[in-house]
């Protein structure tokens, strides 16, 4: 009887492990790649692709000049309706942090704008 108790006891100790294990894989999977989790928004033309690795060099390099010929591309792109409203603002956002001289911060910023563009690129 007590070798009974003992075994149902004992029972699904190592199983309760890895489903344990599988369901915080599982859980940080559907972080990643879940849509909702993507702090920015698809852009939507070839232009705002390249402006994003031209916002990314300005941050990166630290570099006033190359970011206001960013905010230009921006403005220009923005009056010919190749940005959404949501592209924009996500490309504002990070240019005023560096215009903030906050540039660690824009560079990362515009980093994760570029890992957006790409987890949405592996789920075709």
């Amino acid at each position: 009887m007590r070798q009974k108790q003992q075994r149902a006891a004992g029972e699904g100790g190592p199983r309760k492990g890895v489903y344990l294990v599988l369901g915080i894989l599982t859980a940080a999977m559907v972080a990643v790649w879940w849509p909702g989790c993507r702090r920015y928004p698809p852009v939507t033309s070839p232009e705002a692709l390249r402006l994003i690795k031209q916002l990314y060099t300005a941050c990166n390099t630290r570099h006033d000049g190359r970011l206001t010929a960013v905010e230009a591309e921006l403005h220009r792109l923005a009056q010919q309706g190749l940005l959404g409203q949501r592209e924009e603002a996500a490309f504002r956002s990070i240019v005023e942090l560096a215009r903030s001289r906050k540039w660690e911060r824009a560079e990362r910023e515009s980093l994760r704008l570029v890992q957006d563009q790409l987890r949405r690129g592996t789920r075709r």
